[in-house]
């Protein structure tokens, strides 16, 4: 077989194609217009693309020669040896959503959706009852979704070390150029140095939202106090798209004008109720798709795959297919961020919803994403060693040990596995949250607390879109003059809200 070096500009075509046609299945499933996510037979169509000579090659590529092609060798790599992981572990991860589909729990003698549970247990008023749902769920994690996880990550890990990596951890570093040891040392410190301001903010929320202090709470309880309730009326479903569109306004971007952004808005029946983002053609076909619902977290929900949309369809066209699709994944969660915490900016708030008196929800909005950094800290401290290890003994124990200390919540064994991304996305998104709150830092000071509303901000941002992924989120660090990016500017903005 010809080696895929030796004709690049082909394997980037097909590479192409087979990306647009993954999207938009994922598009016209998750948007309701058919029943089934065909990937087995794309994947069968396009397997040339996913062979391990080909992953191999490109691989070795990725570590020799100028920045310029180590950085598009290194984005092929990562393209090539996600899809090889993904053809690999296609029947797991479809028997999986089936699974997840058909399971049920039983609560008061009615049966429910396993997927519906998690949205009742944010709705419900009673402790008991989240308590008793919590457990059916995990309970399906524990029987049915498990014993497939457990498949999937010995597939994964032996592919890792069949392409020549220690581990699968040492694959994704250097896959994605990153320091993971490193990144979690920095968690480690932010775990450390949030741990009071931490557990008294969060004592403070539960108290005032739940009904409960953290001493009594369980880990059933948090998503009904991450639910936001009180705060709905300032949230509702007929603003979510008004507030999308005068926040771009402001930015300079007409969001009814753009032609390769289509806002899919349509109710259907299998209708993903939550946004979500399908980039089918980049930059010409970008797709963003909502239901529109209300509450604060459709709201985030919403402006954050805003952030990815506008991304996407500001990449530029002469970009190779590599910085288009593929790259560092942590630039476009940044923009993504960058609009979502919008929803927790009171000037933004005061301005757009005409929420003037938003302390409380500015408060419990810094305690979320305190949890979030935790948590995430916790995440990739645990995948470190669950990817460094041989096998899965006492994965469990340990995951449930390093969550239950950075949450303060007894954390359950169960989801050791299914609450594991691939390829290390935790980092993706530590690293983001870092690069987000300095970019979001530096408009403030340079346009003030309105920046928002300025052209300046969106000409900025369109010049940053228009590189797709060709940089680094610390190459766009450095080019903004931002400093390193280092988690600690994390605890400062949270610790200004919460002190």
């Amino acid at each position: 077989m010809r080696s895929v070096l030796s004709d690049l500009e082909s394997y980037r075509r097909d590479a192409e194609e087979f990306a647009s046609a993954r999207e938009r299945a994922i598009y016209l499933h998750h948007a309701g217009h058919t029943p089934d996510l065909p990937l087995a037979a794309l994947h069968e169509r396009f397997a040339h693309l996913f062979s391990v000579a080909n992953a191999a090659a490109l691989l070795e590529e990725a570590g020799a020669g100028p920045d310029t092609r180590r950085r598009s060798r290194r984005a092929l790599a990562a393209f090539a040896v996600d899809g090889l992981m993904e053809r690999a572990t296609l029947r797991e991860t479809e028997e999986l959503a089936r699974r997840e589909a058909a399971a049920t729990i039983t609560i008061d003698g009615a049966e429910v959706g396993y997927r519906r549970a998690a949205a009742l247990l944010a709705n419900e008023p009673d402790a008991e009852r989240r308590a008793v749902l919590e457990r059916a769920r995990l309970e399906v994690v524990a029987t049915r979704l498990t014993p497939l996880l457990r498949e999937s990550w010995e597939t994964r890990h032996a592919l890792a070390r069949e392409l020549g990596a220690a581990s699968y951890r040492d694959l994704y570093e250097r896959l994605a150029g990153v320091d993971l040891g490193a990144l979690q040392q920095q968690g480690q410190a932010l775990l450390a140095e949030t741990d009071d301001l931490y557990a008294a903010a969060l004592n403070r929320e539960l108290r005032a939202i739940v009904g409960i202090g953290l001493e009594e709470a369980r880990r059933s309880d948090v998503p009904r106090l991450m639910r936001a309730a009180p705060f709905d009326a300032w949230f509702p479903a007929d603003g979510m798209i008004p507030a999308l569109e005068e926040t771009l306004a402001g930015l300079g971007v007409d969001l009814r004008r753009q032609t390769n952004l289509v806002l899919d808005t349509e109710p259907r029946p299998t209708k993903d109720p939550r946004a979500f983002c399908a980039p089918v053609r980049i930059p010409g076909e970008v797709y963003l798709v909502i239901a529109p619902v209300g509450g604060v977290d459709d709201y985030r929900a919403l402006f954050h795959e805003a952030g990815h949309a506008e991304h996407f369809a500001g990449a530029s066209r002469t970009l190779p297919f590599e910085f288009r699709y593929g790259g560092d994944a942590a630039v476009t969660e940044t923009y993504a961020f960058l609009f979502q915490h919008l929803t927790d900016d009171p000037v933004w708030l005061e301005r757009v919803l005409g929420f003037r008196d938003s302390r409380d929800h500015l408060r419990l909005a810094a305690t979320r994403r305190l949890w979030q950094y935790r948590r995430y800290a916790a995440k990739l401290a645990y995948e470190i060693q669950l990817h460094d290890a041989p096998a899965l003994e006492g994965m469990p124990e340990l995951y449930s040990e390093l969550l239950s200390a950075a949450t303060l919540l007894v954390w359950p064994r169960e989801p050791f596995l299914d609450d594991v991304d691939p390829g290390f996305y935790a980092a993706s998104y530590l690293r983001a949250w870092a690069l987000e709150a300095s970019l979001r830092r530096h408009l403030r000071e340079w346009l003030g607390t309105r920046w928002f509303q300025t052209r300046k901000a969106g000409n900025l941002l369109r010049e940053l879109w228009h590189e797709g992924q060709r940089l680094s989120a610390e190459e766009v660090a450095s080019e903004l003059d931002l400093p390193d990016i280092d988690l600690s500017v994390l605890v400062e903005e949270v610790a200004a809200i919460l002190a």
